[in-house]
This record gives C-alpha cells, sequence and structure tokens, in this order.
C-alpha cells in the first residue's frame, strides 16, 4: 500500500509519518522545497516538491497510491485573506481532484474540532449535531467548513471521503505557526516558568493526543464508511483538570493563580498594536473562552479506536521529551 500525504510537516503529520514508516507503508509526501525534508528523516519516504496550489505536482504524487491523508492548510500567522482560501479551500479541491483523477481508494481528511463549534455547559456533543457555520468567526474556521463542504460533495459523488476532526492536540510534535498546547503548558511548567489557569477554569475542552489521532486516521481508511465524520479526542476536561495531570507528571504543584480573559485579550491587543506577532491567537482565545466537549464514541466503535487516557498520554509525552534531554527545572 501506497500513501500520499499531504501537511506531512505539521505537528500531527510528524507523528503520522513516522508511525507508517516504522510500519514499512510506502509513503509519497507532498513538500512546498527541500528545506523540509529535514523535518522528516525516516525511511520509505519519496518527497513531491509542490502545494495543493499545484494541481500537477498532486497528481504527480498520487501516482500509483492507494491512499491520500489530506492535512495541509494555513492555520494562523499574519495570512492575507485571500491566502487562507486559496490554500484551505480551492487547495483541498485540488487534492479532491487529483485524488478523483487517479482512483484512489481511500481518502481521509483532516479537519478541526473548531469547525463543529463550541459546545453549551453540560452538553456533550457528537457528530450528529448540526453545524452552524453563521457562528464561526475566525478565517481558519471559515475556511476549514468550506474545505469539508467540498469534501463531502466528492464523498456523495463516489470518492471515499471520509473526514475527521481532532481536538485541541498534545503531544511530543510541535508545529511552526504556532505555540502547541504543552510547550504552553507541559514545557512551560518544567522549565519553572510562571502558569495560571486561563479564563474561568470550568469550561471543558476535547484534548487530542497527537500519537492517538495518528492511529485514527489510519483506522479511518481501514474501517471508516464513506462521506462519514469522525470526533477524534481523548477526554473533555477542565483547565484545572488539566493542569492537576501535568503537575502529577512533573512532580510538582497545580497552579491556582488564575488569568482572566479580559486580561488576555488585552495582552494579545497590545502586540498587535506594537506590530508584534499575537501571542495568543483568536483560535486560542476562543478555545479557552468556550466548552469544547465532544464524544469521540462514534470514533471507538465504527473505527476500532483506543485512545489512552489523557493521564497516560500526558506520560509519554513527557518521557518523549525527557528522551529528547528535557529536564524539570526547580
Amino acid at each position: 500500500m501506497t500513501t500520499f500525504i499531504t501537511g506531512g510537516t505539521s505537528s500531527i503529520g510528524r507523528i503520522l509519518v513516522k508511525q507508517l514508516s516504522d510500519q514499512g507503508e510506502t509513503l509519497k509526501v507532498l513538500v512546498r522545497s527541500s528545506k523540509r525534508k529535514d523535518l522528516l528523516p525516516f525511511p520509505g519516504i519519496e518527497f513531491i516538491e509542490g502545494d495543493v496550489s499545484n494541481p500537477e505536482s498532486l497528481l504527480l504524487g498520487m501516482h500509483g497510491c492507494d491512499k491520500v491523508t489530506h492535512m495541509a492548510a494555513v492555520v494562523g500567522g499574519n495570512t492575507p485573506e485571500n491566502v487562507w482560501y486559496a490554500v484551505n479551500v480551492e487547495g483541498t479541491r485540488n487534492v479532491l481532484e487529483a485524488a478523483r483523477r487517479s482512483g484512489v481508494k481511500s481518502y481521509v481528511q483532516v479537519s478541526s474540532l473548531s469547525v463543529l463549534g463550541h459546545t453549551q455547559p453540560g452538553e456533550c456533543a457528537d457528530e450528529t449535531r448540526p453545524i452552524d457555520s453563521r457562528l464561526h468567526t475566525t478565517l481558519y474556521q471559515k475556511t476549514k467548513y468550506a474545505a469539508d463542504q467540498i469534501a463531502l460533495e466528492y464523498a456523495a459523488n463516489g470518492l471515499a471521503v471520509k473526514i475527521v476532526y481532532p481536538g485541541f492536540g498534545f503531544g511530543c510534535s510541535s508545529a511552526s505557526s504556532h505555540a502547541s498546547m504543552q510547550e504552553q503548558t507541559l514545557l512551560r511548567m518544567a522549565r519553572g516558568e510562571p502558569t495560571a489557569i486561563m479564563g474561568s477554569g470550568k469550561n471543558r475542552v476535547l484534548l487530542a493526543y497527537y500519537n492517538d489521532t495518528s492511529s485514527a486516521i489510519c483506522l479511518a481508511h481501514q474501517n471508516g464508511k464513506v462521506g462519514e465524520r469522525y470526533i477524534l479526542g481523548n477526554e473533555s476536561l477542565t483547565f484545572p483538570e488539566i493542569w492537576q495531570g501535568i503537575a502529577s507528571v512533573l512532580g510538582k504543584e497545580t497552579p491556582k493563580r488564575k488569568m482572566p480573559i479580559a486580561v488576555l485579550r488585552m495582552i494579545s491587543f497590545i502586540a498587535a498594536l506594537r506590530g508584534q506577532e499575537a501571542i495568543l491567537t483568536q483560535d486560542f482565545l476562543e478555545m479557552i473562552s468556550f466548552d469544547w466537549c465532544f464524544s469521540n464514541q462514534k470514533a471507538r466503535t465504527e473505527l476500532g479506536w483506543q485512545p489512552l487516557s489523557y493521564l497516560e498520554a500526558m506520560t509519554k509525552t513527557w518521557q518523549a521529551y525527557q528522551a529528547q534531554g528535557f529536564t524539570v527545572s526547580s
């Protein structure tokens, strides 16, 4: 089996590529430049230089492939609006069309939990809850939702499309565009830097361990049903619960200090006025402002997915960082 992957150098992508490489699968990974190859130092990879805006590179890469996993997307930064739509929407259309023309047997599109919209206090939503796109406030949500609608159209016309919605990710992997959750929590506490519970501490968010998300993507290819959507996450927890787990892994005291949302928004606003890159993105502020409590039962039942508990996953994350030389500062 040969798999074509876009977004292979993303936080989830690096984990997925390594897992598949370790399993001996033949991989073709789309990269924008030869410099990106260094991020994936694993055997069994053929790199295809190009991007999702270049249909010819996509057709070249997918030649002879059985499966396509599409993860490439703009996720943040000071990106013009037209680029968001060119990459996330039209780029996805290009990938889907190339997959159709190449006759691939399975296509998995990696979306985002944020597309589904936040939940109400006390609610635990699943894939059956309708998406109200009028509530989307960020370009990330708007463009990823539009991309998913295109994917579902292709599914209705015969392409074996499955869509997965990972929760807020963590693990021993990092994205180049923004600080990941473990960098803002686990590694921050390990370095002995000031920590705080952001927001009220009452809202619950669905956390997704990169390694488990990667396994679920593979299972979606194998067991997923055409046109179906799957929510991927380990557990929905409050921020005090998140910090409690991290503190126990590191052998430190759980943070008690809280930082109100209004203060965080002011910090972000001042940074913008100074022309600095936002420390706290709009997506991050949305995450800590609302509930994002979702069920992973459908992925468990239909895909046969067995994710770790949050504490087990965070323990493995820290062990992986320790293997790289990270230590706990006093």
